[in-house]
């Protein structure tokens, strides 16, 4: 019988991987740590200019310009070799006192990014930053899928271009950007998110248009002086959309949420909070002209749904005859007004005129959830008139959490 040769420990097993193998290891690592692999052996010296993935972040640097000089440097050896993400987190401290000031100092590196091909393209600039960044020039790619990006004022020229120049784009995620566009138009984005966003032309309101009949994804938060106007939102499955005092002018805005929602024959599942009694007001209009929710399966709403006899919830249950899960999420200063001698009287008495209404079927209703404060009283009222207009009878879960001191005003 042959004898096997011995492998000793100084043999170099990772060195004879291929490189398509080496590139999804480093695709773990931070780029400095990347280049830091040339010091393992000569087979590894050549390998990180062509990794694929790059995950650039300042606060690994002891400034900004220390950061900015390895950049250029890591791109210019990369040459023309593709790239499949790139990650730009160009946060050096919480203080937000280190920060680019213009675009066009990482102008270079999001152009070097575009040119090699990059599918997914992230750029964190910090929110703490006095001023966002406002991307200039050309912006074109055949094959960008994703952008994400962090702190920027988002113009509709720049959207235009997007919608031109990117024709791949399935995916953007905008966080903590200035918002001053009127209009989302795009026929390939699969995914919107636009979340703790922000205004600076104050004093004035008026309609966001998203016109995106491939949109399957859409999740709106905090998006001040701006109703969401949906056009053409047919093909969504999931939206989760946060309206508050600052989404309507007055009581008397027209909105379509609810009434657009309802031509989505694809939506399985509807998260909708909505806080300030404008906001309250201007919606519930809207679900009265709400049509039938064919295809939802999970339905999440805040208290602005109860009202004092849960009218609208019993609303949206009718036209929702697929519902498996309705999540009901109840806050503190909800609590507290209802708690008030004359609110809880008056919601005592409609909750008991709603529960003489004709009940109706949500077969396939399975469970119910209320997230509340403990000791919210309109747990129980709440889920008395449930029962009472259902006929079936899901599970039934309440999830108290501690009730926070809220003053009253």
């Amino acid at each position: 019988m042959s004898r096997r040769k011995r492998h000793t420990s100084d043999d170099d097993w990772i060195s004879t991987l291929p490189d398509e193998l080496l590139h999804h290891i480093m695709s773990f690592l931070q780029a400095r740590e990347a280049v830091h692999t040339c010091l393992l052996s000569r087979r590894w010296q050549n390998v990180w200019p062509s990794v694929r993935f790059l995950n650039m972040d300042a606060a690994k640097f002891a400034s900004l310009a220390q950061f900015k000089k390895f950049v250029d440097n890591f791109l210019l050896h990369r040459c023309c070799t593709s790239l499949d993400t790139l990650w730009l987190r160009i946060i050096y401290d919480d203080s937000g006192s280190s920060y680019f000031s213009d675009y066009s100092q990482i102008q270079p590196w999001v152009c070097h990014a575009l040119r090699s091909n990059v599918q997914v393209l992230g750029i964190v600039h910090p929110f703490m930053a006095p001023s966002p960044l406002i991307i200039e020039g050309t912006f074109n790619s055949a094959h960008l899928k994703k952008l994400h990006l962090c702190r920027f004022e988002i113009i509709d020229a720049f959207v235009s271009k997007l919608s031109s120049g990117c024709l791949a784009l399935e995916e953007l995620e905008l966080i903590h950007c200035d918002i001053c566009v009127t209009e989302f138009s795009s026929t390939t984005l699969k995914r919107l998110t636009v979340t703790d966003s922000h205004f600076t032309i104050w004093g004035w309101h008026g309609d966001l248009l998203i016109d995106m009949p491939n949109l399957v994804s859409l999740c709106i938060k905090k998006l001040p002086v701006s109703n969401p106007y949906l056009v053409d939102v047919s093909s969504l499955e999931t939206a989760t959309i946060y309206l508050d005092k600052y989404s309507f002018k007055n009581s008397d805005t027209h909105c379509n949420v609810l009434s657009a929602l309802s031509n989505a024959a694809s939506l399985e599942s509807l998260y909708l909070t909505v806080h300030n009694k404008i906001a309250i007001k201007v919606l519930a209009r809207d679900v009265l002209r709400c049509g039938t929710l064919g295809n939802l399966r999970t339905l999440s709403l805040g208290e602005w749904c109860l009202g004092t006899d849960c009218s609208a919830l019993l609303h949206l249950l009718r036209r929702s005859p697929k519902i498996e899960k309705l999540i009901l999420n109840l806050t503190d200063y909800g609590a507290s007004n209802y708690d008030h001698p004359k609110h809880n009287a008056d919601a005592e008495a409609n909750s008991a005129c709603n529960e003489r209404e004709t009940p109706f079927s949500c077969g396939s209703l399975k469970k119910i959830l209320i997230n509340c404060p403990r000791g919210d009283k309109r747990a129980d009222t709440v889920a008395r008139i449930l029962f009472a207009n259902i006929t079936s009878k899901p599970e039934l879960q309440i999830n108290p959490s501690k009730r926070r001191h809220v003053r009253r005003f």
